[in-house]
């Protein structure tokens, strides 16, 4: 059970962990770090100013805005909120152990997809984490879950 939810959560947060890598910056012209008054001043040689991150050649860049992005890392939990009560139905009369094991492993081959699916677009990457979110269908929660394990 341990291994399994730490799979699954981990599969629900691997987007919002790469997208930082992902859009490199929402913010087109970002402030620098300057101070009206120097109560502390850096020490000589060094600039306190904050710079964009610049990606390595060959890391693909998305220029997805904030709102995008909200919609990226929110679409999982559109598929997962529709198979809440269904999976605990089917938890309930076959048991929890199929159902942990078929959406784990449905899950981890779809995400495999994700870089193809940010290639295409942000519609296919939201279709893809909604289908992922679907494929948790996890026995309606934890709760229920770990119930049926006992």
């Amino acid at each position: 059970m341990f291994l399994g939810f730490t799979v699954v959560y981990g599969l629900r947060v691997n987007l919002s962990v790469a997208m930082v890598a992902m859009v490199n910056s929402t913010d087109p012209d970002p402030d620098g770090n300057h101070s009206v008054t120097n109560a502390c001043p850096p020490p000589s040689g060094r600039e306190n100013t904050s710079n964009n991150f610049q990606q390595p050649a060959g890391v693909p860049h998305y220029n997805w805005d904030s709102e995008t992005q909200g919609w990226l890392l929110g679409a999982f939990f559109f598929g997962y909120l529709c198979t809440q009560i269904p999976g605990g139905y089917l938890a309930g009369h076959y048991g929890g152990k199929f159902f942990l094991g078929l959406g784990v492993l449905g899950t981890a081959a779809l995400t495999l997809l994700t870089p193809l699916a940010a290639k295409w677009g942000s519609y296919w990457l939201f279709a893809l984490r909604a289908l992922e979110g679907f494929g948790e269908v996890r026995q309606g929660g934890d709760q229920t879950c770990f119930s049926l394990f006992l």
